[in-house]
């Protein structure tokens, strides 16, 4: 029913695509078979766009049964939002799809589309919400010349510290490369110049020791076999005085790893030696633990 009429170039794999429901923060740039028909896809007065794209090969869990719906069976379909549109040249918001893939059609959402979307009912990613809520809780604690992002994902929150502290460097670790590759192209097209993302495990920092301000894990540590391990690992990359600021999900909050209560998590960051401040905010727990001098 469709030609082809562009590809896609990113650093996303079906690997991490897999992991992290983030896709929407991460930026693909579009290549038309035709550079000079941009304008024809692409006009001011729409501001998301639907995109079909060639499907994932892969299967994602039950939980995200419309993720399989949406993206993995004849055809791809991604809500899209365009972040450079230019002449020859477009980065958008929001495609889940891999690097190399095919476009089959660029179609404006429209204002029909957004009066629907009032009433819309669908599953809802309440780890997204908590990651929402938490943010703006915890910003602006986030300070020092060096922070540290562990677990960064997509690189979205990593991005937000960044341009939060602009006179900051700041790094994001992912184990994955591929996250961390589309994670340094989102920052790239977006010029954010103080952030830098590299692969690493939160076992085994590439960081010398004593050489970090702050160090951020959102909702990441929950996913660790040796979660003390791994904090004995931030504290050593610490300065004296430095401080970690870990946002994690309560018992039953979440589907897997840990189950814990709020003393629970402070109990362990208390028997790795650090002076901790836990609050508990709407299901989710917010440590605040300060290496000691």
């Amino acid at each position: 029913m469709f030609e082809e009429i562009g590809s896609i170039r990113n650093e996303a794999d079906e690997i991490s695509l897999q992991i992290l429901a983030l896709y929407r923060d991460s930026i693909s740039e579009i290549h038309l078979n035709e550079p000079e028909s941009v304008s024809e896809y692409f006009k001011p007065e729409y501001s998301h766009y639907v995109v079909v794209h060639t499907p994932l090969n892969i299967r994602f869990p039950e939980k995200r049964e419309e993720w399989n719906m949406r993206f993995c069976r004849g055809a791809g379909v991604s809500i899209v939002e365009p972040v450079v549109a230019e002449a020859g040249r477009i980065y958008v918001k929001g495609l889940m799809a891999v690097n190399g893939s095919k476009i089959y059609a660029i179609l404006p959402f429209t204002a029909i589309d957004a009066e629907k979307t009032k009433k819309a009912a669908y599953p809802e990613d309440r780890m997204a919400r908590v990651r929402e809520r938490m943010l703006p809780i915890v910003l602006p604690d986030i300070k020092g010349e060096i922070i540290l992002d562990i677990g960064s994902g997509f690189g979205n929150l990593t991005m937000e510290l960044a341009k939060n502290n602009p006179d900051s460097q700041v790094y994001g670790i992912d184990i994955h490369d591929s996250l961390t590759g589309q994670s340094q192209m989102n920052a790239d097209v977006l010029s954010v110049s103080n952030v830098e993302f590299r692969n690493g495990s939160a076992y085994a920092l590439p960081f010398e020791a004593g050489s970090v301000d702050v160090a951020t894990c959102f909702l990441m540590l929950h996913h660790l076999e040796d979660i003390k391990f791994a904090l004995f690992e931030i504290k050593r990359v610490l300065k004296n005085g430095g401080l970690l600021i870990a946002v994690e999900p309560l018992a039953h909050q979440h589907p897997h790893g840990p189950q814990l209560s709020e003393a629970e998590w402070k109990e362990i960051f208390e028997n790795v030696g650090f002076a901790v401040e836990a609050e508990n905010m709407e299901g989710a727990a917010i440590l605040k633990a300060l290496k000691r001098e």
